[in-house]
């Protein structure tokens, strides 16, 4: 058995090693009743290419951290993914899906029914789009980079246009060049008249 991770509590009343026994077997810890559709999701899982595990218990702990804390456990030892199936609460960790992922699956799940939940968290886990987030993060590094670039070209350039607007030689040769425009402007208008 591997050991357990640092902060993870396991309540007494759960055998570990049982469990681990009982998921070598097929993948399903479940009551008899439910066991052939879970079993369904995980061949289904296979079929995508997934390692899932589940274990269904009608235990309801005041701590719904202690069934995540199973699923840690467990996954420790089986690998894949671990998902477990409580009164009150969902637990998984696995290797094959982030953590997002994996706490994204269970928002409205039919956690009464768990062979319904079962395939819905294979539903939602396989449908997610994996979000490439190196590449965001380049991606945004480099917009960033060139956006600064761009306002500091234009800052270079809007400064370079003052000064040469505020020396004097610039200021005589516009001044010159206006009223050249104003003499041929009336020059026109007295051939019209």
């Amino acid at each position: 058995m591997a050991p357990t991770p640092l902060m993870t509590i396991i309540p007494p009343d759960v055998n570990i090693a049982d469990l681990q026994a009982g998921l070598a077997d097929d993948g399903v810890v479940a009551p008899p009743e439910m066991t052939p559709q879970i079993l369904q999701v995980v061949a289904e899982g296979r079929d995508k290419g997934y390692d899932l595990h589940f274990v269904v218990t009608d235990k309801v702990y005041p701590r719904i951290t202690y069934y995540r804390d199973i699923a840690t456990e467990l996954q420790q030892e089986t690998g894949g993914t671990v998902i477990v199936l409580g009164g009150n609460y969902i637990g998984s960790a696995s290797d094959e899906f982030s953590r997002v992922q994996l706490e994204q699956t269970t928002d409205n799940l039919a956690i009464s029914n768990p062979p319904l939940a079962a395939h819905q968290m294979l539903d939602r886990m396989t449908e997610q789009t994996q979000v490439p987030w190196t590449v965001v993060t380049l991606v945004l590094i480099l917009v960033v980079a060139v956006g600064a670039a761009i306002a500091r070209k234009l800052q270079l350039r809007k400064g370079t246009a003052a000064r040469r607007a505020g020396s004097p030689a610039a200021g005589t040769a516009a001044e010159a060049a206006v009223p050249e425009r104003t003499e041929v402007d009336s020059s026109q208008g007295d051939n019209r008249g």
